[in-house]
């Protein structure tokens, strides 16, 4: 007899970056279970009700919060999470009334609050991903104080409270003192992303943050100034920023009060086909966040084979196997000295780029379905 599972997430393709690509790649896994039937309720890029067939055994209905533009696939305001949590608490009852639900997951925004109207009846986990973690994101600083006493209660009677990384199972820690949290990684998909010969790289030595959305939170400036540094001593060396974001004026005015603009180029959006073709083909990938959850951009870089340059936030526990070097946050010369020892050392380069794949190969979508798989058995027998 199939069990029946209640998901939500706020970001599916096309709207949303790390949560919507974790998302499509779990239904992928979801979808070769036959003995489970998986309704996910989500965002309406066009701002209207729908349901479709996702696969034979998952349906998705998708929920109105706004026409959603091009430019704004990867930015969602406070309005268009209030109307989704409050629509898709509003569809959940309708189709709670409809059928019985083994277990409902939510998979990060918004944390949980639609289904404790059911939790009686139905038991439900909750995956911390970022932003539903108060003290995540500075942006949403004025609305984490109503948020987080509501959490609390959430996370109080769940099932089961799974984070992405270390680093943000300590920040909602900080949040609820002693609640227990499983860690279930982030994925890559090895076969998509992979290495490539060292001939067929860029001819000059180019780093990257890999594809990111610019936001203050994701340390750039620093890398900026890092690089500038480095650059000095070693002039024939490139950066390159893949992605957009708020903070992309800022970032571009620096460059330009360090005179830089021929040697750190603003690439923009790229389409999804264009990153796996491409990301090998850098050297390096730097990403020093000052906060983060498990960011996709080192997962792909790391499977890539590219050596890395992150702080100690986030998913680094995970994604790091002596495959570069972890540098403090918010400190320019750190980075100025990782990007050095990796640009001069070619033992070490060579080393970090095994490693990088090596770790890579054991962070993979199949065993991230299994995992969650796996909890929805124990929780429903």
């Amino acid at each position: 007899m199939s069990k029946n599972i209640l998901f939500y997430t706020y970001e599916y393709p096309p709207i949303g970056t790390g949560v919507a690509n974790a998302s499509k790649f779990i239904f992928q896994e979801f979808s070769k279970r036959d003995d489970y039937k998986v309704d996910v309720i989500t965002s309406s890029i066009e701002n209207k009700w729908e349901k479709i067939k996702l696969y034979d055994n998952i349906t998705m209905y998708k929920v109105p919060i706004g026409k959603k533009t091009q430019e704004k696939l990867n930015k969602q305001t406070p309005l268009e999470m209030g109307k989704f949590t409050i629509l898709s608490t509003l569809l959940s009852i309708k189709l709670h009334l409809k059928k019985k639900y083994s277990v409902a997951h939510f998979f990060g925004y918004p944390g949980g609050f639609p289904t404790l109207l059911f939790a009686w009846r139905t038991p439900y986990i909750i995956s911390l991903r970022g932003v539903d973690v108060p003290g995540y994101n500075e942006a949403f600083k004025k609305y984490y104080f109503l948020y987080k006493p509501a959490i609390k209660i959430v996370w109080r009677f769940a099932k089961k409270v799974i984070a992405n990384s270390e680093g943000l199972a300590e920040m909602a820690n900080r949040v609820y003192p002693n609640l227990t949290i499983d860690i279930i990684p982030n994925g890559v998909d090895t076969d998509l992303f992979k290495p490539i010969d060292e001939k067929d790289k860029l001819k000059k030595f180019t780093i990257t943050a890999g594809p990111t959305t610019m936001t203050v939170k994701k340390g750039l400036e620093y890398l900026i100034e890092g690089f500038s540094i480095f650059n000095k001593k070693y002039p024939d060396t490139l950066l390159a920023f893949i992605g957009s974001g708020k903070y992309e004026p800022k970032l571009k005015e620096l460059v330009s009060e360090k005179n830089l603009n021929d040697k750190i180029k603003f690439l923009g959006w790229k389409p999804k086909e264009w990153v796996p073709k491409n990301l090998p083909k850098f050297h390096l990938l730097c990403l020093p966040s000052i906060n983060e959850g498990m960011a996709n951009a080192i997962l792909e870089g790391i499977a890539c084979g590219l050596p890395i340059i992150v702080t100690n936030t986030g998913g680094t526990k995970e994604m790091f196997n002596n495959n570069g070097i972890i540098v403090r946050k918010r400190n320019s010369q750190d980075i100025a000295s990782a990007l050095e020892k990796i640009y001069t050392d070619k033992k070490f380069y060579e080393e970090c780029q095994r490693n990088s794949r090596e770790r890579a190969s054991l962070l993979n979508w199949e065993r991230v379905g299994s995992d969650y798989l796996n909890i929805y058995d124990k929780i429903s027998s």
